[in-house]
C-alpha cells in the first residue's frame, strides 16, 4: 500500500535526522517502523498509538527539519483517516505550538495541516476545538513578523475553515443545503485550496 511505503520512508528519514541529537526520536522511529510492518490498513494505524506518537514527538523537538517531517506525516495520516478521533486535541496543540515558530516553511506546513484537518473526518466539532484551530490561523495572520506568503495563506485557510464550519452546521441541522448556497461555499473552498497550495509551492521554490 502506498501509504505504508510513504510512512516507512518518512520514518527512516526521521530516524536519520534525529540520529545524533535526539536518540529518543530515533529509537521511536525505528520502533514505529517495526510496528508499521505488521499493519495493513489506515484503520489499523489509527488503532496503534505508536505511529502517531512518534510524529508528534518529532514535532515536540521544534527543529525545522524534524517539524517539517512530522507535520508532513500528520498530513498523510489525517488525509487517509489513519488517526483516532481521540488524538485531535494533541494534534491541535501541536499545530498551535508550531504557529509560534519563526520559520516560514514550518508555518506554511502548519496551515496546510490545519486545512487538511478541517476537510477530514477529524473536523473540529465542539467550540473549544474550533476556537483553537481558528486561533492558529489568526495568530499567523496578525503576526507582524509573518511573511506575506504566510499571512496570505493564513487568511485563505481561515476563510475556508469558516466556510467548512458553516457547512457542517447545515449538515448537522439537516437543513436544505440550497438555502445556504452550499454550492458557493464549495466553489469558494476549492478556490481557496488552490490558493493555499500555490502559496506552499511558491515557498518551497524560493526557500534556499
Amino acid at each position: 500500500m502506498a501509504l505504508m511505503a510513504a510512512l516507512e520512508s518518512d520514518l527512516r528519514a526521521l530516524s536519520a535526522e534525529a540520529r545524533r541529537r535526539y536518540p529518543a526520536v530515533k529509537d521511536g522511529a525505528e520502533h514505529a517502523i517495526i510496528k508499521l510492518r505488521n499493519l495493513s490498513s489506515p484503520s489499523e494505524i489509527a488503532d496503534n498509538e505508536d505511529i502517531l506518537r512518534i510524529f508528534l514527538m518529532a514535532c515536540e523537538v521544534k527543529t525545522v527539519k524534524l517539524s517539517v517531517i512530522g507535520l508532513s506525516c500528520l498530513q498523510k495520516l489525517i488525509s487517509h483517516d489513519a488517526v483516532a478521533p481521540s488524538a485531535l486535541k494533541d494534534i491541535l496543540s501541536t499545530l498551535k505550538d508550531h504557529s509560534e515558530m519563526a520559520d516560514d516553511s514550518v508555518q506554511l506546513r502548519t496551515l496546510q495541516t490545519l486545512l487538511i484537518l478541517f476537510q477530514s473526518r477529524l473536523h473540529p466539532q465542539n467550540e473549544e476545538n474550533m476556537a483553537q484551530a481558528l486561533y492558529v490561523c489568526l495568530r499567523l495572520l496578525e503576526n507582524n513578523r509573518s511573511s506575506d506568503s504566510v499571512r496570505n495563506t493564513a487568511a485563505a485557510t481561515f476563510r475556508q475553515a469558516v466556510a467548512l464550519v458553516f457547512d457542517q452546521v447545515v449538515v448537522a441541522e439537516t437543513l436544505p443545503v440550497g438555502k445556504f448556497s452550499s454550492g458557493v461555499h464549495l466553489s469558494r473552498s476549492s478556490s481557496v485550496t488552490v490558493d493555499v497550495n500555490r502559496s506552499m509551492n511558491h515557498s518551497e521554490y524560493v526557500t534556499p
